[in-house]
Formats: structure tokens, C-alpha cells, sequence
């Protein structure tokens, strides 16, 4: 962009600044400088800024260098009043617009310099009269560059505008990619946590479970109980009726065994006909109550088998923590024992482990 608009504008500003100096019959060197200048320099800088490691910054350098040299020029030419106006808007313009109030003195000071650095050799002279050619030429030049310009900044915000455009849409479906993400994670977190059978977690989400949940009723003051079930004969059901059958048992207790839960209760499928349920604040009492009732629930289960009448009963142990602090394992293993016990006294009753 500021390749196509300093050639541009530099070729014109040779028609300007070649038009006053034929006013001047000046030496034939000036004619050389003035075709080097405004002819052959946008070009050499562009090609420094496009090979340079920091485009942006060397583009900046080389406005600078424009206003610099378009102060020597001014004070070569005795200051007419259009050509150094064209000069100093043109170089504020530019400088303004990329780096804001900073830019605008940077070019100021650019210019100031190329004229100290032109008057030793030029002398201080001050003509500031030009031929009306020469003044609606520059005000030619001057337009022509505005309109480039704005159509280029015109270009930049339409560019921008797609940017941000193309960056909401990309954020929008990123944030969709994101979701279902999150959800495939949480879909797989279930996967991984849950028993594909009975739908109730398994044995791997109790142990990442059963020690934080202790630690909440310790610190809470309040107990916790595990309940520890087993279904009943479920060896002799799998051997005489089959495994599907067997599946329908194990899915029928699991779904009796959700329907009693509490909020903040957790139930686990635990082995093989084996469950487990964790209970927490609720009291040693309350806990054989529930327990007794889950027993009655599974009880008046109906299930059949080519017409024969399937009966289900499970034998539960309890355990609860008390007053001293206890491990996780500990207190499985005593709801364990007193499973254990309610299969030694006849199966189909509920123990509480001391």
C-alpha cells in the first residue's frame, strides 16, 4: 500500500517541483536529483522495507526518511508556500496514521532537520510565491494522494471488518468444538465411572469416592454408613435359568437400589452380585431402617422364567463410622464381615458390623 501511494504521490510531486525549478533554470545536477529523488528513491526504499527482518519498522524508518528529505528540498527551493505545504501534510499525514501523536512530531522534527541540514548549503532564502500552475498542480497532487489514501484505509477496514468477522465465527465454532468436548469428556468420564450393565457406578469411581466422602463426614461431624449387599443364591439362578436371566436380576435390584436413593447417596455395583451403598449423615439406626426396607423392595420383586416364578432376596451388611476416625477400606471390610455374617445366619436378613 505505501508502495503504490509513495510512487505515486512522488511522481507527481516531480511534476510540481520540476515545473517551479523550470521557473529557476537551475544547473543541470538538479534535474539528476530531482528525477533520483522522486523517481528512483520510492522505489529502493520499498525494496529495503520488504527484504528488512521488521517490514512495519523499516516502512516507519522510511517515512521518516521522506520527511526528512522533503525538508531539504523545501529549503532548497526557498520554501514556496504550496510545495512545502504539500510536503509537511503529505509527511504528517503518513507518520500520524501510524503512529498517532508520536508519529506527528517525529515528522515535524524530520523536516526541521532536512532543512538545517539543506541551509548551510543553500543558504536561508525565502520565496514563497509560485506559479499558479505550480499551485493547482500541488493541490492536484495533494487530492490524488488523499483519495489513495482513504481508499487504501477504506480497503484496510473492509479487510479488518472480514477479520473479526472470520475470528467470531472461528471463536463461535471453537466454543461448539469446545462443548462437545466437554461433553465427550463427560460421556466418557460416565463410561469409565459407570457399569455398562446395571448403569450404577463401579468399583473404580467408589475408590476415587469413599475417602473424600469420609473426609467430608469426619470434618462434618456427621456419619457414614456403607451398606454392603449381596443377592441371594445368584449362582443357582445363573445355573439353572441362564445368564440372561441373571442379567434381568442383577438390573432389577440395581434399578430398586436407585429408587431409594437420597441426594448425595452413592451406589456402586461392587463385584460380580455384589453391591454397595455409601450413606452419608445418616445415622446407624436410620441406616438399618433403610436397609431393612431395600431388603422388603427387592423381596417383592416378580420376575419369570418360562412361566416359572424367579424369587429374589439379598443379605446386607452395615457398617458406620463413630467417634474415632477410621480408614475407607476399614470400614468396608467390616460391612464386608457383616455381610458375611447375615449369609451365615440364613441369608435373606440385615447385619451391622461392629
Amino acid at each position: 500500500m505505501n508502495h503504490r501511494n509513495r510512487t505515486a504521490s512522488w511522481a507527481m510531486g516531480c511534476g510540481v517541483v520540476g515545473l517551479h525549478l523550470h521557473s529557476l533554470n537551475p544547473p543541470t545536477w538538479a534535474w539528476w536529483a530531482l528525477v533520483g529523488q522522486f523517481l528512483v528513491y520510492p522505489h529502493l526504499v520499498y525494496l529495503w522495507a520488504k527484504r528488512a527482518r521488521h517490514p512495519l519498522q523499516a516502512e516507519i524508518i522510511n517515512m521518516r526518511l521522506d520527511a526528512f528529505c522533503f525538508g531539504m528540498w523545501a529549503a532548497s527551493l526557498g520554501f514556496p508556500l504550496w510545495i512545502t505545504f504539500l510536503f509537511g501534510i503529505g509527511t504528517c499525514i503518513n507518520l500520524a496514521a501510524f503512529e498517532g501523536r508520536q508519529g506527528l512530531l517525529e515528522a515535524t522534527g524530520a523536516l526541521l532537520l532536512g532543512v538545517l541540514v539543506a541551509l548551510p548549503w543553500t543558504g536561508l532564502r525565502f520565496a514563497p510565491d509560485s506559479s499558479l500552475p505550480v499551485a493547482l498542480l500541488s493541490i492536484v497532487t495533494l487530492s490524488t494522494y488523499l483519495i489513495l489514501y482513504s481508499l487504501g484505509a477504506h480497503t484496510r477496514t473492509l479487510k479488518l471488518h472480514q477479520a473479526r468477522q472470520r475470528l467470531k465465527e472461528n471463536e463461535v465454532a471453537l466454543q461448539n468444538q469446545l462443548a462437545e468436548i466437554r461433553l465427550l469428556q463427560t460421556q466418557l468420564r460416565e463410561e469409565v465411572d459407570r457399569d455398562p450393565l446395571t448403569g450404577l457406578y463401579n468399583r473404580r469411581y467408589l475408590a476415587a469416592t469413599i475417602d473424600r466422602e469420609l473426609a467430608r463426614c469426619l470434618r462434618d461431624g456427621t456419619p457414614l454408613c456403607v451398606m454392603m449387599l449381596d443377592i441371594d443364591h445368584f449362582k443357582r439362578i445363573n445355573d439353572r435359568h441362564g445368564h440372561p436371566l441373571g442379567d434381568r436380576v442383577l438390573v432389577a435390584v440395581a434399578e430398586t437400589l436407585s429408587t431409594t436413593l437420597r441426594a448425595g447417596d452413592i451406589a456402586c455395583r461392587y463385584g460380580g452380585e455384589e453391591f454397595l451403598l455409601l450413606l452419608p449423615n445418616v445415622s446407624p439406626d436410620t441406616a438399618r431402617e433403610r436397609a431393612e426396607e431395600l431388603r422388603s423392595r427387592v423381596a417383592q420383586l416378580r420376575l419369570s422364567c418360562d412361566g416359572e416364578a424367579i424369587e429374589v432376596r439379598i443379605s446386607i451388611g452395615l457398617a458406620c463410622t463413630s467417634d474415632r476416625a477410621v480408614h475407607a477400606t476399614t470400614l468396608v471390610q467390616q460391612a464386608d464381615q457383616a455381610l458375611y455374617q447375615a449369609k451365615a445366619l440364613g441369608r435373606d436378613r440385615v447385619e451391622t458390623g461392629a
